[in-house]
């Protein structure tokens, strides 16, 4: 009578007399038990679930490196741990067994030269975006200024600046070009203006040539219908302000006094290209040019991160990722201020592989005898 159920013991009726018994209350079946039985395992399983996902989040700490040992903290550790401290373990984690679980169980592979550890596969560019920052970038546009997460800065251009600043979109392919024409009278001093917005979609019409799913960037998230192609396309935005040439004293007080905002040999465009954090440089040619194409100004630059100062007061008098346009520069390239001046712009993605390579072939032609 041990194994009975209490319950039903406490339902069944007593037996008086000889008569036989007759059950006054529904007794519960086996499938009720059974029923129960089944909530109460899929509820232990939840608990047991969430309980090894803390284990497996908690496993290491910041200063440890070592995964073959299976260290957890107490639950009083866990409580006093933030979000960020979770999910730098769990970005260990990931990245640290890939490369455990790549040694183990290819090492054949591995040693005959086929796989490499640096070699692009698709689950070393899904680990490679770990090493992105996910904090939130501001608007380089003076005007906005506003804080956007690293996944819509494509939907903040798109949506907010499209039709306030005018600010146009444009796809681009690499190697391809795009043309640009703006004023040079509409930019305000020091103040950071939007000329355009390029949507960066690789090498190929192809979506598997896309950067987000190459492992180059995030994808994009909240995009207009009529853009909802260009959720893996790397958004560059091309940034334009007018400073001065004093930007570069070091004394504040003396650039404030010396600074005229009406004197017109003091002025300098600042060109640059801006974007989020890539797992792979991105380079791009600018050229400046007239209306008859008799002048132009070249330069090849790397594009900006948007997490890095944005002010080119700061950064163009140390930094080579800018084109700049004098006073008499762009009295030429627009004749005088009565002319548009067009940009030319062209997107290019650069192996560091096939750049070591081309002095090796060049060796071995110069090692070869001459006939």
């Amino acid at each position: 009578m041990a194994n009975n159920c209490k319950d039903c013991d406490r339902l069944q009726p007593k037996c008086l007399g000889t008569g036989p018994t007759r059950p006054i209350y529904n007794q519960p079946t086996m499938y009720d038990h059974f029923n129960n039985f089944q909530k109460f395992k899929q509820i232990r399983e939840e608990e047991e679930f969430i309980e090894k996902r803390k284990e497996d989040l908690l496993k290491f700490n910041s200063t440890f490196t070592n995964f073959s040992l299976n260290r957890v903290i107490n639950r009083d550790e866990f409580e006093q741990l933030s979000t960020q401290d979770i999910a730098r373990f769990r970005r260990q984690l990931s990245m640290g067994n890939w490369d455990h679980l790549l040694s183990e169980q290819m090492p054949d592979a591995i040693g005959s030269g086929k796989i490499t550890r640096n070699q692009p596969t698709p689950n070393r560019c899904h680990h490679q975006l770990w090493a992105l920052t996910r904090t939130p970038v501001q608007c380089p546009i003076t005007a906005c200024n506003r804080t956007i997460g690293i996944t819509f800065v494509l939907s903040h251009y798109l949506r907010d600046h499209s039709d306030d600043f005018g600010v146009q979109c444009q796809e681009i392919l690499s190697g391809k070009r795009t043309i640009l024409i703006f004023k040079p009278g509409n930019l305000e001093f020091r103040e950071n203006m939007c000329l355009g917005v390029l949507a960066y979609g690789g090498s190929g019409d192809e979506r598997c040539d896309c950067p987000a799913e190459r492992g180059l960037c995030m994808h994009n998230s909240f995009l207009p219908k009529p853009q909802e192609n260009y959720d893996a396309h790397l958004a560059i935005l091309i940034m334009g302000c007018r400073t001065s040439w004093m930007a570069t004293l070091c004394n504040k007080e003396l650039e404030e006094e010396l600074i005229n905002r009406k004197n017109v040999f003091q002025e300098m465009i600042v060109i640059w290209l801006a974007s989020v954090q890539t797992t792979k440089a991105i380079y791009c040619t600018v050229t400046v040019y007239d209306k008859l194409m008799t002048s132009a100004r070249s330069s090849i630059m790397r594009v900006r991160n948007l997490s890095d100062s944005q002010n080119p007061s700061v950064f163009w008098s140390t930094d080579a990722n800018c084109i700049r346009l004098g006073r008499g520069e762009i009295e030429i390239l627009s004749r005088g201020h009565t002319e548009d001046i067009r940009m030319e712009i062209m997107i290019n993605e650069y192996e560091p592989k096939q750049l070591k390579e081309q002095p090796q072939e060049q060796e071995s032609q110069s090692s070869q005898p001459q006939r």
